[in-house]
């Protein structure tokens, strides 16, 4: 039987982050969830899908929401204030602290093994993170990426932000001039307002969160390459994401992670970017990898 407990933590930094814990009382494996920008467990329906249907196969889930949940929220410190975050103000190198929060909770919950499962955004984090903590971390067996994107190669494209150099020299003189929380003048995407401090956290060429350069294809993807556990990425057939096609940017993924030991990609028929009506078959993809990779 599936129990489900809303928990909550300091990171190192002070921050009071949420998370919900579909418990199954079995201790093997913990998947931890890494949500994209403004998502948030209540309107994920395809996370809580994936959670339901793991916990109904004795796989814990842990469903960890980054300072950057929501679009806005309000986070409290450690000094019992309420400070605004949310993806409108979070810069992306702070997932080090909230991903390694959620990494010690599951821990001290018991569980044995962990899998990091990041969707769009948070397959950046989840890189990032192992790069940076994760590899040193034995309890960490794999990772899953669902709909990895090249955050700054799809910024720069034009059918996708046709203006952003204007954003960027607009972020640059406001963090200049003393402004960084400043909220730039346009959406990104038709859809997200960010602050001035976030878009150069998010969209810069080199900076952390440029993680999976597949516009500009270097050499090396250096991050990725400090993976060595099995790496599981998907996309759905209908994702908007594409640099070049799902397939190219995903065969380009995988052959820039040399030290992977097995990476497997798929892409999921009808699935757009939130696997609307898909959720059961990604899901499905997931549970069939964890198998295969004997985690399960």
């Amino acid at each position: 039987m599936t129990t489900i407990n809303f928990l909550e933590d300091l990171t190192c930094d002070g921050l009071k982050l949420p998370l919900v814990h579909f418990d199954t009382g079995d201790r093997e494996l913990c998947v931890i969830y890494i949500h994209g920008m403004a998502e948030n467990l209540v309107e994920d329906s395809f996370a809580r899908t994936w959670a339901k249907t793991l916990a109904e196969q004795n796989v814990g889930f842990l469903y960890g929401h980054t300072r950057g949940h929501s679009q806005i929220n309000y986070i409290i410190n450690r000094n019992g204030e309420r400070v605004r975050y949310g993806t409108a103000y979070e810069v992306f190198d702070d997932c080090l602290a909230d991903i390694d929060l959620f990494v010690k909770k599951a821990q001290e919950l018991g569980y044995q093994d962990i899998v990091l499962l990041g969707h769009s955004l948070g397959c950046n984090k989840a890189i990032f993170y192992m790069s940076k903590q994760g590899s040193d971390n034995k309890n960490i067996k794999g990772v899953v990426l669902a709909s990895p994107p090249d955050m700054v190669g799809l910024e720069k494209m034009p059918k996708y932000q046709d203006n952003y150099k204007e954003l960027l020299n607009e972020a640059k003189t406001n963090v200049k001039n003393g402004q960084p929380r400043r909220i730039l003048r346009s959406e990104i995407w038709g859809e997200y307002e960010l602050s001035s401090q976030t878009y150069l956290s998010f969209y810069q060429d080199g900076i952390h969160a440029d993680n999976l350069p597949i516009l500009r294809n270097p050499d090396k993807f250096p991050q990725l390459e400090k993976i060595a556990v099995p790496i599981l990425a998907f996309m759905g057939e209908s994702d908007d994401i594409k640099i070049r096609s799902l397939h190219e940017d995903l065969a380009l993924i995988k052959e820039k992670a040399i030290n992977c030991p097995d990476f497997t990609t798929k892409i999921v028929a009808g699935a757009n970017h939130y696997y609307y009506e898909k959720e059961q078959e990604t899901v499905d993809v997931i549970f069939d990898w964890l198998v295969n990779q004997k985690f399960i």
